[in-house]
């Protein structure tokens, strides 16, 4: 009796160790990344031009040895990104660069850059100053028009760091 007692204890203990341990931001990388090196992308939906943004600045970033993350985030949520995008950074050899999310004034307020499609919200952008990338096509209507114009832009933001970097 005394010891499926004493198991009983050490089993809820655990649970509600690993529960505590989880509601730590920093157990979140996907929610709230850590560093300061993180490129937060932001779209309305959190599912088109900033997971492609996103994506592709991954794949150049790696390619260049940059130690910089983006991810991708929305204002007013989709969950699923669109098989349009899905399909056309498949054909790029990209995939999404993280699961679609919601913008926090934390994490805008934390990331080294944050790069927007479309207007934020002042309670989400905290106290970060945003870059609006505007004239974008929408990838969802023109695919490809869209990804060269996100190219050329993250190209240039990618240089940019490069450049800061190595200073």
């Amino acid at each position: 009796m005394m010891q499926s007692t004493l198991r009983f204890l050490t089993y809820c203990a655990c649970i509600f160790l690993a529960t505590l341990a989880a509601s730590f931001p920093a157990a979140r990388a996907e929610t709230a990344p850590s560093e300061d090196k993180t490129i937060v992308f932001v779209c309305l939906h959190g599912v088109v031009n900033s997971q492609m943004a996103a994506a592709y600045f991954n794949k150049v970033a790696k390619e260049r040895g940059l130690a910089f993350k983006a991810v991708s985030r929305g204002i007013d949520m989709y969950w699923t990104i669109p098989v349009r995008i899905q399909d056309g950074l498949a054909l790029d050899g990209l995939e999404p660069a993280n699961a679609p999310n919601a913008l926090t004034a934390y994490e805008a307020g934390h990331a080294s850059r944050v790069l927007a499609f479309d207007p934020i919200p002042v309670e989400r952008k905290g106290d970060a100053n945003v870059t609006y990338w505007s004239g974008v096509p929408s990838g969802i209507q023109d695919y490809d028009a869209a990804r060269d114009e996100i190219a050329r832009r993250v190209d240039e933001l990618i240089r940019t760091l490069g450049n800061e970097v190595s200073k």
